[in-house]
C-alpha cells in the first residue's frame, strides 16, 4: 500500500537545522516508515496516537514521531529531534496545535 508522506511545519522547520548527515539518515529512516509504518513503537497516554521511529547519529539518537492516518493513506511526521526533553516538547505542541 503506497503510503503518502505529509509534514507538520514544526516537523520541516527542525529538519532543514539538521545537520547534512543526519538528514541523509533521516531520509533513509522516512522511506523506512512510508514502507512500513508500524515499525516504530506506538507511543500510550497522551501521545496515544503517536509512532515514534529511533535511529543513531553522529554518537546522539534521534527521534521520529509521526501518525498513521489510515483513511488517507498518509504518514504525518510531527517531530524529529534529540532524545532530550523530546516527548514533553512533543506533547506540548501538540496540546497548542489542536
Amino acid at each position: 500500500m503506497p503510503w503518502t508522506a505529509l509534514a507538520v511545519p514544526r516537523y520541516n522547520k527542525r529538519r532543514k537545522k539538521l545537520r547534512p548527515e543526519v538528514r541523509r539518515l533521516l531520509n533513509d529512516v522516512q522511506s523506512r516508515i512510508l514502507q512500513d509504518p508500524h515499525t516504530g513503537d506506538r507511543k500510550r497516554g497522551t501521545l496515544k496516537n503517536v509512532w515514534v521511529e529511533k535511529f543513531p547519529a553522529q554518537n546522539d539518537q534521534y527521534l521520529v514521531a509521526y501518525e498513521i492516518d489510515d483513511k488517507n493513506d498518509a504518514i504525518i511526521f510531527l517531530d524529529v529531534g534529540q532524545h532530550e526533553n523530546f516527548y514533553r516538547d512533543l506533547e506540548k505542541y501538540l496540546k497548542t496545535a489542536r
